[in-house]
């Protein structure tokens, strides 16, 4: 079989709970767009040659292309059915559309590329964060698949093997579906590629820390012999379950090490004394310099009185004297922003015919910190 010659059983494991993960994000981030609970189920993972790739189940079905820009390299295509992209319209829309009416038009087709381009955004993002990289896309590209064999001679070779990954989509109320994700074998290795190189750092920083640890453990108590506890590896498994966040990489923490059993012997423990430091008075004239500089840097502060969530189809409809109701009350403190952070909150006043904003309440120190990170 294919699936046993191109990838082994871990690497497939690995494909599997890539897809997991990444499109498990991509079903929050449409839930958030759409109001209602979205679930992607366990990805199915198939290695196949291209003349192969079967969605009648699917059909009529649409495109999606989306390309990475940074951090991988290839191109991944979405299949979805036409009339799961008419209800997700719908949901945008607030309103039914009837299936004889409903076409791929420009404003429809710009709808569900939003939708990918959200879905898939939150996808790199939590990809980014399992392989340590930054992952950028290109905007989606969806199109209507008028002929199976265009759409698969544009991509790839009928000789091509290629990673189908199928999904269950269910969004309440609306959906019950599948939809299949098709990346180039090339692509499947070069996320496994980066999968391993991060899980082998994490190991050697993990098996550096065991070595300080025992080191540490023989220097500073000599009647003891540690060992390590080969029961508790952590084991790298792809389990089939719902969607969950997490990153199931090995541990970075050290392994445990247990002692031998032995009479304990009597520790005495202190509290450590630390000498105040004056931070002023410890600083340099070269570091005041810097100091001064960092200070200095200027930065860009807004005030929010308040926010609101409106329909696509409400918006549309905006005109000049349509008055959008937010989400703050009427003499209720607006909110103080410097760099997209909340420092503080204040009351709306007039200064010399200018708006101003008379400071009330300020954010705890280690938010204001934040800022300059």
């Amino acid at each position: 079989m294919l699936n046993e010659k191109i990838f082994s059983d871990m690497e497939r494991d690995v494909i599997g709970e890539v897809m997991n993960i990444s499109l498990g994000s991509s079903a929050t981030s449409l839930s958030s767009l759409l109001g209602k609970r979205v679930e992607i189920t366990i990805p199915k993972v198939n290695v196949i040659e291209a003349r192969d790739l079967s969605y009648e189940n699917l059909e009529p079905a649409i495109g999606v292309e989306i390309n990475y820009v940074e951090g991988l390299t290839g191109v991944n295509l979405m299949i979805w059915k036409r009339m799961d992209a008419k209800s997700i319209i719908e949901i945008l829309l607030g309103q039914s559309i009837p299936d004889d009416e409903f076409e791929m038009d420009e404003i429809n087709t710009s709808a569900i590329c939003e939708v990918m381009n959200q879905m898939m955004g939150s996808a790199a993002t939590a990809l980014s964060d399992f392989l340590g990289k930054p992952i950028n896309i290109s905007t989606p590209m969806a199109y209507e698949i008028d002929d199976k064999t265009e759409f698969k001679n544009k991509y790839f070779m009928d000789d091509d093997v290629i990673v189908a990954v199928s999904f269950e989509l269910f969004i309440e109320g609306s959906v019950q579906s599948q939809f299949i994700n098709v990346m180039p074998v090339s692509l499947a290795k070069d996320i496994i590629s980066n999968f391993l190189k991060g899980a082998d750092v994490v190991e050697h920083e993990a098996g550096a820390v065991d070595e300080q640890q025992v080191e540490y453990a023989v220097k500073g108590n000599k009647q003891e012999i540690y060992e390590e506890d080969d029961d508790e590896e952590d084991e790298y498994e792809y389990e089939e379950k719902p969607y969950v966040e997490r990153v199931p990489v090995k541990s970075s923490m050290p392994k445990k090490i247990k002692p031998r059993k032995k009479e304990q012997q009597p520790v005495s423990v202190r509290a450590i004394a630390l000498e105040e430091i004056e931070g002023e008075d410890m600083l340099s004239d070269e570091q005041m310099s810097n100091l001064e500089l960092i200070l200095s840097v200027p930065l860009e502060i807004s005030v929010e009185i308040g926010k609101t969530k409106r329909q696509i189809k409400d918006i549309l409809e905006f005109a000049q004297g349509t008055i959008i109701e937010l989400d703050k009350q009427a003499g209720a403190l607006v909110d103080i922003i410097v760099n997209g952070q909340l420092i503080a909150k204040g009351e709306v006043v007039v200064v010399n015919d200018n708006f101003g904003v008379r400071i009330v309440e300020i954010a705890k120190k280690d938010e204001l910190i934040k800022i300059t990170l």
